[in-house]
């Protein structure tokens, strides 16, 4: 199945905004496709295939790359007349871009990259391409997005169960309460430890490695912690307590999240320590039953996320479904 006009849209902008334009002026050209009453051109394939053509010869060896070519070549064109239907349905719905949406759409598309309109030009002069030419590429972008909100999001809705279901299954945190127990080493550097010595960042690393080899041999981890931790923790043997998986930095977190019970963490850098964390058992006495329900909800901004998330990948399916029905009704010639 051909791929959706959402990843269509990206990637043409995304094509056109590392390559440049090839030139015209000694291509014979000719129609390759027909679509209802529109015509697609072997400029305009041989404009979108470039990248491709310019990975095949450095890629594929020379006895393969004429079916690799021939390969390309047929991505695109299916994905031009995926292309060609959109515009084309837009067309039927009076659905335009006005300039003012197009400058909204590029401003917004500067902040989301953090470049400024004088950096941007340089880009585009970088790459051969003028604005005139990324403007009307965004353009049809945008004309895309607003054919796809008019087809396919109004008939699309996210369920809170589903939200919750999909959290859940990704929360990692394995215990039905969602909560990690965990306890703590680390060794500081930059900063006078228990001793009054002051560590290197390279010997605060060569300790915190000797100590994490020692605790995979079996060592203590408790005493591990009062022993060399130079954390608060170290005096109750490393004892935290109780974490949702969503309250730690992300660092930890990625470190932790798919620790088994006794499991031992790797080696995590947090400025100014290097840290090793063990999960335990969590007693049920210590988590209340509001701490449960909260580990296993989202916050407001990963509801959102996962809304989001959802939303695009069953977006994505129906409108997968919609371009399949546009080509059975459509006429389509490929000479």
């Amino acid at each position: 199945m051909q791929k959706t006009i959402l990843q269509l849209s990206c990637l043409v902008l995304v094509l056109v905004s590392l390559h440049p334009l090839t030139g015209r002026a000694a291509v014979v050209d000719r129609n390759v496709a027909i679509v209802n009453n529109d015509t697609i051109t072997l400029s305009e394939v041989n404009e979108l295939a470039k990248p491709y053509f310019d990975q095949v010869r450095a890629q594929v060896p020379a006895d393969q790359q004429s079916e690799a070519m021939a390969q390309a070549r047929r991505m695109v064109v299916e994905r031009l007349i995926d292309k060609r239907l959109v515009a084309q349905e837009a067309a039927k719905r009076n659905l335009r871009v006005s300039d003012a949406e197009l400058d909204g759409a590029l401003q917004q598309l500067l902040l989301s990259r953090n470049v400024t309109p004088d950096e941007f030009q340089q880009e585009l002069q970088n790459i051969g391409l003028s604005e005139k030419q990324y403007r009307e590429e965004l353009r049809d972008q945008v004309l895309s997005s607003k054919v796809i909100n008019a087809v396919v999001r109004s008939k699309v809705l996210i369920s809170e169960d589903k939200i919750l279901e999909h959290y859940r299954s990704q929360n990692k945190s394995g215990a039905a309460s969602g909560m990690y127990n965990l306890l703590q080493i680390g060794i500081t550097w930059g900063v006078p430890d228990k001793s009054g010595k002051t560590l290197t960042k390279q010997q605060a690393k060569e300790k915190i490695e000797l100590i994490h080899r020692q605790l995979l041999d079996g060592s203590d981890f408790a005493t591990e912690a009062k022993t060399h931790s130079n954390l608060p923790s170290a005096d109750d043997g490393g004892i935290l307590g109780n974490f949702r998986l969503q309250d730690m930095a992300a660092p930890i977190r990625a470190a932790v999240e798919n620790l088994g019970v006794q499991d031992i963490s790797p080696v995590v850098e947090q400025e100014p320590s290097f840290l090793i964390f063990k999960r335990i058992a969590s007693p049920a006495s210590s988590i209340s039953e509001q701490e449960q329900q909260a580990a296993n909800v989202p916050n407001p901004v990963e509801r959102e996320q996962i809304h989001q998330q959802l939303l695009q990948e069953e977006m994505e399916k129906r409108l997968d479904q919609w371009v399949q029905g546009l080509r059975s009704k459509a006429y389509i010639r490929i000479f």
